[in-house]
């Protein structure tokens, strides 16, 4: 029994050593049209072409009865940062709605559905940027505010993408959230100097942004210091799993 324990063990380790994209060709599996919306919040949310930053609150109470500082709430900020330009995140995003929908889709928002996942970005880089959280916060406010108040001037020194061997782009252009639910807009040029920025040998890109002067907020902190901190955005993506339909994805 042992032994049959260890083979399979190591037939599993053998198959993640071997097949390293299992994770991201998952959803290259059946048409989005099919996906389920468990697959479909695991790519808008934990993908190659989406990652979730966590800033997290403590709020203490002091009781002076005891003479010690208690814990009363945790509250969680999740900062959504998605390549909206890759296929994949669109046809991820235009499944969810329809999801939503719960199969009363009307004919006209299907068309612009569909037409939103097949678009091309042949000269943008854009990655998106929203924030949610379990329940209502001075933190949540916050960042909502803030990401409805920047300006592009605000970012485009402190805003990039880095790619391999440490070359960086900056923002080209930053656009506040919309009502289409998408979030924030940080705009970047696909090319650079007549190349591609995001090359199939790239490693991983970087995304940093830092929004309202730079952040404190990486570590939990008081509540009564969260309106005086920004958010600084750090998060990585590995070139060699966005690839979708036997094409680089970004």
């Amino acid at each position: 029994m042992n032994t049959l324990n260890r083979t399979l063990r190591l037939s599993a380790l053998l198959l993640l050593l071997v097949y390293p994209d299992a994770m991201s060709a998952q959803w290259a599996k059946k048409p989005y049209t099919e996906w389920s919306e468990k697959d479909t919040l695991k790519l808008l949310n934990e993908s190659p072409w989406g990652q979730t930053q966590t800033f997290t609150d403590t709020t203490k109470n002091f009781s002076s009865a005891r003479g010690t500082t208690a814990v009363a709430d945790v509250i969680n900020v999740n900062f959504r940062v998605r390549f909206l330009s890759a296929k994949p995140m669109r046809q991820a995003i235009s499944r969810y709605m329809e999801l939503q929908q719960k199969g009363k889709l009307p004919d006209q928002l299907a068309a612009q559905l569909k037409a939103f996942a097949a678009a091309d970005f042949p000269d943008y880089i854009i990655v998106t940027v929203l924030c949610d959280s379990d329940r209502a916060s001075n933190m949540l406010q916050q960042a909502t505010d803030l990401l409805h108040k920047l300006k592009t001037s605000e970012l485009k020194n402190s805003t990039y993408l880095v790619g391999k061997d440490g070359e960086r782009v900056f923002l080209q252009e930053y656009q506040s959230p919309r009502n289409d639910g998408l979030g924030a807009r940080f705009i970047f040029p696909r090319l650079v100097n007549g190349q591609p920025f995001i090359k199939a040998d790239g490693g991983e890109i970087l995304f940093h942004a830092e929004l309202g002067g730079g952040s404190r907020l990486n570590s939990t902190i008081p509540s009564s210091d969260v309106v005086n901190s920004g958010f600084t955005l750090s998060t990585r993506y590995k070139v060699k799993e966005m690839m979708f339909d036997g094409k680089l994805e970004y």
